[in-house]
């Protein structure tokens, strides 16, 4: 079942007593809580937000260069000249110390004086298999480097999971800190066919006819036209198909990203296929009209042009952290043209611009998200080493946010004045986020990687489910919370608080709903006891059959305290 069909959805959130949260109250519930904060007994607490950049600099051999202070470094936000108040060198020693912990807190005193426990931060690193743009024959080879490299490169804190694309997004191996889970999951990846072979065959065939028409046309025979005109909508529809799933393929990426934006610490994708077009049929465009004389099908580029879903992709995955490392399983032999056995060559330059097609976009999801993109190579182990390189030896930088919790992006550069011959690579953007889009963003990651956070003492209980249609089953949940741990506010007569309650679901399968806010006012009179009173709110989830993961996230408004947890269920 292919993934936009899966439905999920939360169909109902209805509360005891609650009056709906206008957003254009919020500057009213701060200033009433500011009023009142003190007679409540709150101590004041100021946030910081600091910003924290990896900045990654490699000398002309691509070996890591370590010997720069924070004199050297020069960060600009949004234009402006940003002071450094946080800076560490960290390289493979560094994680050493770190590994034989076992632990990352284990280090906090030392924090004090190296910035140890902010630089070493959590690093998650996803490993997305995309069997349905993977060649079979390419994919062993490239998987065995893949596990080679898994074996030199995971030392805690660094954590791995690996996903495939097999038709729907699918959670191979969860994050783990064990190579042997992760290479045992990728040596058990080889037998899935995607559609990658079917689409090559398509393209080939077409390119033989091109060529076959082509000298039908030499030969003077009047039925060829006729041909042409055939064979310039069958290359228009395998554009329009393969365009089709490319947006499926970018819907996955998408997926992960945003699985990943609440993940705290350093996040990145090692993406492994044969390349996605950054134009749809590109190639094969080319080659009919070099192969015709004609030019008019080359006006159907910008009609399946998809640079702007690749800009939107790569401006997201900077925004919440995630870097892309994209490995060209195709090497040197990457070849859009025609097989050896053809009657007439394909066009050397149509090939090449077939391949610098399918070639672009991994390079752009790497060079936008300050990552490495190891293409046009039959040996990705050099390429591999940079990415340990990337992961074990950096710059930490962190500066203090402008207009921190706005949900505004901000654009960062780093630049290392008077030093030649190296390079610089980190991400260009950072988002200062709400907390309440931090708390819709954890309630995704948390449906992947789960959530040990739950202060505020939720519960979640699943009532038997109810058959709906087809094998669609309707399923009751209540979600509650002491009243206790909810901040209320006197006005008037009534305690009224503010909350906001934010729920998604997950199956096995891994295949994910929307993740379902909802804001609520609470009101109760003023005289209520309410240290034995609970809120509650009665949900229903339309779910098909299987197993799930409900996460719920609840955000006091006025406090800024947030709490989640979890509910495993199976349906029916």
């Amino acid at each position: 079942m292919r993934f936009e069909r899966f439905l999920l959805r939360c169909l109902v959130l209805g509360v005891v007593v609650f009056v709906v949260f206008c957003p254009q109250l919020a500057a009213e519930i701060e200033e009433e809580a500011e009023n009142v904060a003190s007679d409540l007994g709150f101590s004041e607490e100021v946030e910081i937000n600091l910003v924290n950049i990896d900045v990654y600099v490699r000398d002309r051999k691509g070996a890591p260069v370590t010997d720069l202070t924070i004199e050297d470094f020069v960060v600009r936000e949004d234009g402006e000249i940003r002071e450094v108040t946080n800076f560490t060198v960290v390289d493979d020693e560094v994680f050493r110390r770190v590994s034989e912990t076992r632990e990352l807190p284990a280090v906090k005193t030392e924090a004090v004086e190296t910035g140890l426990a902010m630089a070493v931060r959590p690093t998650w690193v996803v490993l997305y298999i995309d069997q349905e743009n993977l060649h079979p024959l390419d994919r062993t080879r490239i998987l065995r480097r893949v596990r080679e490299f898994v074996k030199e490169s995971l030392i805690p804190p660094v954590q791995m999971m690996v996903v495939a694309n097999e038709g729907s997004l699918k959670v191979k191996q969860a994050f783990t800190s064990d190579a042997r889970e992760i290479t045992g999951v990728l040596r058990g990846m080889g037998k899935y066919s995607g559609g990658w072979v079917d689409r090559e065959s398509v393209r080939n065939d077409l390119i033989e006819r091109m060529q076959d028409l082509k000298g039908e046309q030499s030969r003077g025979d009047g039925a060829a036209a006729k041909g042409n005109r055939q064979l310039f909508q069958e290359v228009v529809a395998y554009a329009r198909e393969e365009a089709f799933t490319l947006n499926h393929s970018l819907g996955g990426l998408r997926q992960v990203v945003d699985m990943l934006a609440g993940i705290e610490g350093r996040k990145s994708i090692i993406y492994v296929s044969n390349g996605l077009p950054m134009t749809p049929g590109l190639g094969l465009m080319h080659e009919y009209a070099s192969s015709f004389h004609d030019n008019s099908i080359l006006a159907y580029r910008s009609r399946f042009e998809k640079q702007a879903q690749y800009r939107s992709l790569a401006a997201g995955a900077s925004s919440q952290e995630v870097t892309f490392h994209t490995l060209d399983a195709g090497g040197l032999e990457v070849n859009i043209g025609g097989g050896a056995d053809a009657a007439y060559g394909s066009d050397p330059t149509s090939s090449q611009i077939g391949s610098s097609n399918f070639q672009g976009s991994l390079r752009y999801l790497a060079d936008r998200t300050g990552g490495i993109a190891v293409v046009n190579t039959n040996d990705v182990s050099g390429g591999l080493q940079r990415v340990r390189d990337d992961l074990y030896s950096y710059y930490s930088i962190g500066f203090p946010a402008r207009g921190a919790g706005r949900d505004t992006i901000h654009k960062v550069e780093v630049e290392i004045p008077g030093r030649s011959g190296i390079d610089i690579r980190h991400r260009g953007r950072f988002v200062h986020k709400s907390l309440e889009t931090t708390v819709q963003d954890q309630v995704v990651s948390a449906l992947l990687v789960g959530v040990e956070n739950n202060p505020m003492g939720i519960e979640i209980e699943r009532q038997n489910p109810l058959p709906a249609t087809g094998n669609l089953w309707t399923v009751p949940v209540q979600i509650s919370v002491a009243m206790s741990q909810i901040t209320l506010l006197p006005t008037g007569d009534e305690l009224v608080g503010h909350v906001v309650l934010v729920a998604g679901a997950r199956d096995d399968g891994g295949k994910q709903s929307s993740v379902q806010r909802k804001d609520h006012e609470i009101r109760v009179p003023a005289d209520s006891d309410i240290s034995q009173r609970r809120w509650t709110v009665d949900s229903r989830f339309l779910m098909e059959e299987g197993k799930y993961r409900i996460v719920v996230g609840i955000l006091d408004q006025i406090t800024r305290k947030a709490s989640y947890a979890t509910l495993n269920v199976k349906v029916p």
